[in-house]
């Protein structure tokens, strides 16, 4: 709970102001809440997430059909479903490359799944490896080899042989510091050129200790200079296609100096160009 409220709050803290003119701004209004009879333990709050995640493709595959870059913000990691399902309509599978800035893997199945919650299954289930009740437009099998996990350290025991199995690239933090980000980014983007990129960003990235706005704010993790510097070269790359930044949790924030930081990282989209 909380993260909910991050779009408001980067828009009250003058978000505006560090995007492109042009930007447009487009609140989603959650739906209400609705009840589950007997909801299933492996995936919790099924009902509310998919509704989530499915008017969100909608908005999402319209503006890219209107050549436009999507920036989504807010809620959990879930979301990314949607985002990933929006530009595969778009270019298809074989050319989306995916760049998933996390503290965690996210690639739980409902049967791996320790929590059953799912904004720890969205990268399973956006490779078809979840029930089809996690399905998020039309089926897309996002490839293991085209996904790049930077900053994760908090991973379940039964997502090794998941990561394994599918070929994803991971990134520990500890290979990412000082100069290890630079030769990092610029390996994948050779992997990945031609491709369109969708970079994900959730905040638990960055160690909690200079992070502590979120749900799961984490000792360890990337620290905030080398996550900017990273998001920085990405803007600016002509094959980014669509960005998220998730689970920003403002509740937490009670000197508002993660906001700023936040507020920082998008006014280095504006001055990229």
């Amino acid at each position: 709970r909380g993260s909910e409220g991050a779009f408001e709050a980067l828009l009250q803290g003058g978000i505006a102001a560090c995007l492109p003119a042009q930007t447009e701004f487009l609140p989603y209004p959650l739906p209400r809440s609705v009840a589950e009879k007997a909801e299933d333990p492996a995936l919790r709050h099924l009902k509310p997430v998919m509704a989530v995640n499915r008017g969100l493709y909608e908005i999402l595959a319209a503006r890219h059909r209107a050549g436009r870059f999507p920036i989504l913000i807010g809620g959990d990691h879930s979301v990314v479903m949607a985002s990933l399902a929006a530009l595969a309509g778009k270019v298809g599978a074989d050319n989306l490359a995916l760049i998933y800035i996390d503290g965690h893997t996210d690639i739980n199945t409902e049967r791996s799944s320790v929590t059953g919650y799912i904004h720890g299954m969205p990268l399973a289930a956006a490779m078809g490896l979840c029930t089809d009740a996690l399905t998020v437009g039309n089926k897309i099998n996002l490839y293991g080899k085209n996904t790049y996990i930077l900053g994760a350290h908090s991973i379940d025991p039964g997502e090794y042989p998941i990561l394994e199995a599918q070929g994803v690239h991971l990134f520990a933090p500890e290979a990412l510091e000082g100069a290890g980000w630079e030769k990092i980014l610029a390996g994948i983007l050779r992997e990945t050129a031609g491709k369109a990129i969708h970079v994900s960003f959730d905040v638990d990235s960055i160690t909690g200790a200079e992070f502590p706005a979120t749900g799961y704010a984490m000792e360890g993790g990337l620290h905030f200079e080398t996550v900017a510097a990273m998001l920085k070269m990405l803007w600016q790359l002509p094959t980014l296609a669509s960005f998220d930044c998730v689970e920003y949790n403002p509740t937490r924030d009670r000197d508002g100096e993660c906001l700023k930081k936040l507020l920082r990282i998008f006014r280095s989209f504006s001055e990229s160009g």
